[in-house]
């Protein structure tokens, strides 16, 4: 059977980089990689790589030339949010905590019984959660 072994980046359209990569590095610690690149040309897309230090995780975000202008809608189809795993409550506490010293609006805490978790969006409405499951006995087998 064909499988893949993780998610090597996630690519996401912006109204202004240099607004996005600032919000990206303040507000969850992305670093930029490089330079912006200008990408393929049949794309139109200049591209600013980043970097997650503590995960791996990779984001692209890219600046079409030309761009709509308009904000993110999780109700068209496509891409509803992203979600970013945290250990357990504590370090949900902690991100809650270090959102509102930045002054990011942000979610109360919300139960989905199997997990607890917060939203938050970027600057192009872009909904991202920091997800911290709850390990349940027997939670693997139930999958």
């Amino acid at each position: 059977m064909s499988t893949f072994t993780g998610i090597a980046h996630i690519a996401i359209v912006v109204r202004s980089m240099d607004t996005s990569v600032d919000w990206y590095e303040r507000v969850l610690g992305f670093e930029p990689v490089g330079g912006v690149r200008p990408g393929p040309a049949e794309a139109g897309h200049p591209r600013q790589l980043m970097r997650h230090a503590d995960s791996g995780l990779a984001l692209a975000v890219h600046e079409p030339l030309r761009r709509s202008g308009d904000m993110f809608d999780p109700s068209r189809t496509g891409l509803d949010h992203f979600s970013l795993a945290v250990t357990d409550r504590t370090a949900l506490d902690d991100w809650a905590r270090r959102l509102d010293d930045l002054g990011v609006s942000r979610s109360r805490v919300r139960d989905a019984g199997y997990a607890e978790f917060i939203s938050v969006t970027d600057p192009d409405g872009i909904a991202w959660e920091l997800w911290a499951p709850r390990h349940v006995q027997g939670a693997a087998s139930q999958q």
